[in-house]
Formats: C-alpha cells, structure tokens, sequence
C-alpha cells in the first residue's frame, strides 16, 4: 500500500561500504546442521502453537503472505534441492519465520548461532545478505538479523561526511543537513531535499522489489526537519514509534499517512490548508506535504524557485513514488483535473 501504485512495503548513498558484513573466512565448516536444528524447532512450534508463519522466499513467493509452516517448510527444501537457496539462506529463512511467528521468543541461540556459521562461509555474504534484507518480513525481524547475524552497523555519517541514506526501507537516514523551528528558511529546505538525490537513490527506485517508495521519501525529509510524518506508529494510539524500537509497530503506507494526518496529525504541529497557503509556507522554509487519500500518494512540498504559487500548475514538489523527481508542479504527476479532487495540503506549525 505504498507510494502512488498502492504498493506493500519500505538513497542519497548506499551505505555497502558501511555494512559491517563479515569478511569470508578459510575455515573449515563447523558440522553443525543448523538447517536441521531451525527445521526442528519450527516443528515444535508449530506443533505447541499451531501457528503459522509468513514471508516472501526468494525464487518462491513474491509478496507477503501467510503460510502454515508445512508448506513452508515444503517450499524451502524444494527450492534448497533445486540449488536456488544454499544451506545459508535455508537457515536464515527458517530463522526469519520463526520470529514471524513469534516475536516474543527468545532466539538469541540460534541468532549466534547464525553469526558463527556466517562467518565459516566461503563466499559472497554481502550478496546472501542482500538477499535476506530485501525479503519481506516484517521490519525488527529483519533489523535483528541484520544487527544479529551480519553485524551491521550503520554509522552516523559516512566517511565522507554524506548523508548515509541505507537501500533498505525499513531503516532510517542519517542525514548531514538538518532544520528545526528555530532554523527554517527556503535555501535550507532546497538543501536538506537535495541531499536525498531522490531521482538516483537506490532506495527510491521505483518497482526495486517491485514497489514504490513515496511514503519512505516523506518520512526521511520530514524527519530531517524535525517535523516526522512517522513510518513506525503503535498500532492503538498512533504514537510515532522511532527506530530501533519498531517491534510490533504498524508500519505506514502512503493512505495510512494521509489518514495519520487526519487523526492525530495535529497533535504533531500539523493542519490541513489550501494549495496556495502550503506553497507560501514551504517558500518560508516550513515543512509541507501534499497527500491523495485512497490514490495512495504523498509528496514533499518544496519552495517554488520563483518564490510564488502558480495556480494554474499547482504547488511544486519532491517524490518518490512511481516517477521520482526532485522538483516539479505538482500537475505533472496528476494532471490538472485529479489534483483538484484528490489531494490534500499539510503544512506543520
């Protein structure tokens, strides 16, 4: 249900350099059956909890589904002896339903557990862990792995002092530029935009795991300027929840935002305004964001370059989404009849 063609899911920089992935070792194997072991206790789970478990297997299954954790298990050892997963990966997907069943687990063991037989592989784990990172389970399953398993930590900066901006969705920026309330005016909000590159990031790339990102490049803008329009909320109260304490949140799509904004967008600074007061509020360097309800779209708002609101072509924006763009009228990704019917004008006080 994200970005304008209602996709599921979630860079200025890739951050590969950066992963903190194992380099591969010579040693030999330890001899543990760790697929065994992961098979094993996913029997005995299932067969104390009847549960059932869900994810996207690569080579299997495209999207994010439930599955009883026989077929699960069916279709991993089916796609384990035609060679499309190794005994790595089989490990690793075990792992991931596991906790997607139950998050309330203790698998700390078998998370080492994985460590260690990373370590012993001969091969490419960046590329194993691409892989794992790219399925689509939910958020702290896939933060624990990565955190657990493939040792990544992300660093506040890059090196080169960038924005560190990772593929992944679910994982938040770490950006250079920065506003708050006491720093706001239009050449900084075209500079913490800018730092984004939303029309050659990776992780905007529409239809990268076959979605679009518009949600994730508000999230990202509004959070650099201290006026977040959360990805992660409670799923009771709608309290923003901030990364890495994401663990049983809800997860915002781009209608879910425009309906956040609705609900309990006021309590966070933000109203809803007509077209022009949000262009002249982002020309003053104050956040601004468009939504369009059931189309499933959200857009930055950014300073026009001629310092006004052009009522014929609209509010300029910044988007991800299925055409990504850092600065264009708003009419060019709707047209000038739906933008009138559909869309919404957010500005935060």
């Amino acid at each position: 249900m994200y970005g304008i063609d209602m996709i599921s899911g979630v860079t200025a920089t890739d951050y590969a350099d950066n992963t903190g992935v194992p380099a591969t070792s010579d040693a030999e194997p330890t001899g543990v059956d760790f697929s065994s072991i992961l098979a094993d206790a996913i029997k005995d789970q299932a067969a104390s909890a009847g549960g059932t478990a869900s994810g996207g297997l690569p080579g299997i299954s495209l999207g994010y589904y439930p599955m009883q954790n026989t077929q699960i298990e069916e279709a991993i050892i089916k796609a384990s002896s035609s060679g499309q997963i190794d005994d790595a990966q089989v490990a690793l997907l075990m792992l991931c339903m596991m906790m997607q069943t139950s998050q309330d687990g203790d698998y700390s063991m078998l998370i080492q557990m994985m460590a260690s037989m990373i370590t012993q592989i001969q091969g490419d784990t960046g590329g194993l862990r691409n892989n794992i990172m790219s399925s689509e389970y939910d958020p702290y399953i896939l933060e624990t792995i990565d955190r657990g398993v493939f040792t990544t930590r992300m660093p506040a900066v890059s090196d080169t002092g960038q924005a560190v901006i990772p593929v992944e969705h679910w994982k938040p920026t770490a950006p250079v530029i920065t506003s708050g309330e006491s720093n706001r005016s239009a050449g900084l909000y075209r500079a913490v935009i800018d730092q984004f590159q939303v029309e050659t990031a990776e992780r905007y790339r529409p239809f990268r795991n076959g979605y679009t990102y518009c949600n994730i490049y508000v999230w990202d803008v509004t959070s650099a300027m201290g006026a977040q329009i959360p990805l992660y909320t409670d799923k009771e109260t709608g309290e923003p929840r901030y990364y890495p304490d994401n663990k049983g949140s809800k997860s915002m799509g781009a209608i879910a935002m425009d309906k956040w904004l609705s609900t309990h967008g006021a309590q966070y600074g933000w109203r809803e305004v007509d077209a022009r007061t949000a262009q002249m509020h982002a020309n003053q360097g104050r956040p601004a964001v468009t939504t369009a309800g059931s189309v499933g779209h959200v857009q930055m708002i950014c300073p026009s370059r001629d310092g006004g609101y052009d009522s014929i072509k609209g509010v300029t924006v910044a988007q991800a989404g299925r055409i990504v763009t850092n600065y264009t009228y708003i009419t060019d990704v709707y047209g000038s009849n739906s933008m009138n019917n559909k869309v919404r004008y957010w500005i935060h006080n």
